[in-house]
C-alpha cells in the first residue's frame, strides 16, 4: 500500500450528469460559455462517436450532432466539487494530492495496512482500501477508477486507460507491464508530440520508453524527456500532498468568569456566529455544534465539560443553533464558572438555498436592537439611550450634542481610499501638570510613564472669539503631541488660564 490514485474522467461532464441524470442518455458536452462560438472544453463517448472533439466550437460540433446537449459548468462548481472530494479523501488518507487537471488524486497509503482490514481475510489491506475510495465516490454519484500502485505516473496511466474500477498492483513489474500498455492518447501529452511519435510508430508508454533518452530530449524537448524519464521511472516523482481543511472552531477567552446561562449563552451566541461566518464562505453547513466550556472550580482547578448539539437538518441558521444552546445550558447548567469557552462544527456540502438565504440574512438585526433600546428605556429612563449629534459651535466641546435615539438605522457609510483619523473628546478638558516650556518637546509627561514622554508636537492651531458671550473672550492654542508610545493627544493652551488642557486623542 504505497499510494493510489483516483482519476474521475471529465469530472466536468460527471457534475452536469449528477445534477441532470436524464442527459446520461444522451450526447452531451461542455462549452465554456453559452454561445455559438463557445469552445468545447469536454466530450462524452456519444459525442465522441460523431467526431465531436475538445477544442471545437459549439456551433461545428452542433453540426457533427444534431441532438448535441451543451452545458456550462461554471470553474467556481469544479472547484466546489474538488474541495468537497479532497475533504472526503483525507479522512481515507491524511495526504492526498490534487492534480492540475480536475478529476485526478493521489493518496498516501503508508501506514493504512492496519487501518483497512477485511474481518474475512479474503481480501488484502490495498483491496479494502481501494473498495473505501471508490464507495466514497460513488456516495457522491460521481465514477471513475482507483489504482493502487507504487509509482505517481504509472498508477495515473494505468487510471486513464481502466476509466472504471478497481486494480490492485502487486508488484513493481506488475505496475511496469500494465503501464507499458497505456496508449498515450490516454494521456494528458501535448497533440503536437502524440502525433509526431505516432508517425514514429510509437503508441504507447512502452513503446516510447525503449526510445533512447537522449534523442527524444534533442528531437523533442525537455517536456518530452521528462515525461520519458516519469515513464521510464529515471525521474524522482515523490508526492506532494496538500492539508487537510482545518476544522473550524472558534475560542473565548472570557475576562471574568461566568455563572450566570444567560451571559454565557450570549457570549455563545457571537462565537455561533463566527462559526457560521467561515463555514459559509467554504461553502459548508453545519450538522452538529460541539460546545466546550472550561470550568474553574473554587479549590482553582480546572475542569472541561463538552456537549454536542445537533440540529434536525444542516443548517446555518444562528438563531436555531443559539436557542438549542440555550436550551441546554438552561436544563443543565454548568457546575462551576465557566472561564473560557470553544465551539466547533461538523458539517457538509450547503445546499444553494441554505447559501442564498445566508447571504442575503442581514448581518444586524434593527428589530433586535430596537426592542432591546426599548427596554432600556423602560428600565431605565428615556435618556438612557443617546446619539450623537452635530451643532454649531466654535468650540470643539460644542460642536456635537447629544438626542434621545428612537430607533436603530441601517449605517450607510461612504467608501474611502485612506482611512480618516478620528479624534475621541473628553467630556470635559482635563487640565495637565504644568511644565516648563522648554521642555514641552522633549520630556513633557502627558499621561503617565507607561505613554512616555513627548516626542513630537505639531502646532499651534489658534481658536480665538467669544467676545460675544458672557463668559468674556477665549484664546486657546491647539497641539497634537506625539508621545513615544504612539499615542497622540490633542492638547491645548488656554492663554487666560495660562494652563495647558487635553482635549481628547486622535486615533
Amino acid at each position: 500500500m504505497k499510494l493510489a490514485c483516483l482519476d474521475l474522467p471529465a469530472l466536468p461532464l460527471q457534475l452536469v450528469w449528477r445534477n441532470e441524470p436524464e442527459l446520461r442518455a444522451q450526447a452531451v458536452v461542455v462549452i465554456d460559455e453559452d454561445r455559438p462560438q463557445g469552445n468545447v472544453l469536454w466530450a462524452c463517448e456519444r459525442a465522441r462517436a460523431a467526431g465531436v472533439l475538445p477544442g471545437q466550437r459549439y456551433a461545428h460540433a452542433l453540426g457533427l450532432h444534431r441532438g448535441l446537449r451543451a452545458r456550462v459548468v461554471q470553474p467556481e462548481a469544479i472547484e466546489t466539487a474538488i474541495t468537497e472530494l479532497r475533504a472526503a479523501l483525507h479522512e481515507l488518507s491524511p495526504r492526498v494530492e490534487p492534480n492540475d487537471e480536475p478529476g485526478t488524486f493521489w493518496l498516501d497509503g503508508e501506514g493504512l495496512e492496519r487501518i483497512f482490514i477485511d474481518p474475512t481475510n479474503e481480501r488484502a489491506p490495498a483491496a479494502v482500501w481501494a473498495i473505501a475510495i471508490q464507495r466514497t465516490i460513488a456516495e457522491r454519484k460521481l465514477r471513475g477508477a482507483v489504482v493502487v500502485g507504487f509509482s505517481r505516473f504509472a498508477t495515473y496511466a494505468i487510471a486513464r486507460a481502466a476509466k472504471t474500477g478497481v486494480i490492485v498492483l502487486r508488484s513493481d513489474v506488475e505496475e511496469r507491464a500494465a503501464a507499458s500498455a497505456v496508449p498515450l492518447a490516454r494521456l494528458e501529452v501535448d497533440p503536437k508530440l502524440r502525433d509526431a511519435l505516432a508517425r514514429l510508430g510509437v503508441t504507447t508508454v512502452g513503446q516510447m520508453v525503449r526510445l533512447p533518452g537522449g534523442g527524444i530530449l534533442e528531437r523533442f524537448g525537455r517536456e518530452a524527456h521528462r515525461l520519458y524519464q516519469l515513464a521510464a521511472g529515471e525521474r524522482w516523482d515523490p508526492l506532494v500532498p496538500m492539508a487537510p481543511p482545518e476544522a473550524p472552531d472558534e475560542h473565548v477567552v472570557l475576562d471574568d468568569d461566568l455563572d450566570d446561562v444567560e451571559s454565557l449563552a450570549f457570549v455563545l451566541k457571537a462565537a455561533i456566529d463566527r462559526l457560521l461566518d467561515r463555514l459559509a464562505a467554504r461553502g459548508r453547513a453545519l450538522v452538529a455544534l460541539h460546545v466546550e466550556l472550561t470550568l474553574r472550580h473554587a479549590v482553582g482547578d480546572t475542569t472541561l465539560r463538552a456537549d454536542c448539539i445537533k440540529p434536525a437538518t444542516a443548517t446555518l441558521d444562528s438563531r436555531s443553533l443559539a436557542r438549542l444552546v440555550h436550551l441546554r445550558l438552561t436544563g443543565m447548567p454548568p457546575s462551576a464558572p465557566v472561564n473560557a469557552a470553544r465551539v466547533w462544527a461538523e458539517d457538509v456540502a450547503a445546499t444553494r438555498e441554505q447559501l442564498a438565504m445566508f447571504t442575503s440574512r442581514p448581518r444586524r438585526d434593527l428589530r433586535a436592537a430596537n426592542e432591546a433600546i426599548a427596554r432600556l428605556r423602560a428600565e431605565l429612563g428615556d435618556d438612557a439611550v443617546v446619539r450623537a449629534v452635530l451643532r454649531e459651535g466654535h468650540l470643539p466641546e460644542a460642536s456635537f450634542g447629544w438626542e434621545r435615539l428612537q430607533e436603530v438605522v441601517p449605517a450607510s457609510p461612504q467608501p474611502r481610499m485612506i482611512r480618516p483619523l478620528v479624534r475621541r473628546l473628553h467630556a470635559r478638558p482635563q487640565m495637565l501638570p504644568p511644565q516648563a516650556r522648554q521642555v514641552r518637546d522633549d520630556g513633557w509627561l502627558l499621561s503617565g510613564l507607561e505613554h512616555g514622554a513627548v516626542v513630537r508636537i505639531v502646532g499651534p492651531y489658534i481658536i480665538s472669539g467669544g467676545w460675544w458671550g458672557a463668559g468674556g473672550e477665549l484664546h486657546r492654542e491647539y497641539h497634537f503631541a506625539e508621545l513615544r508610545r504612539g499615542d497622540c493627544l490633542w492638547v491645548y493652551y488656554d492663554r487666560n488660564r495660562r494652563r495647558w488642557f487635553c482635549q481628547g486623542a486622535v486615533e
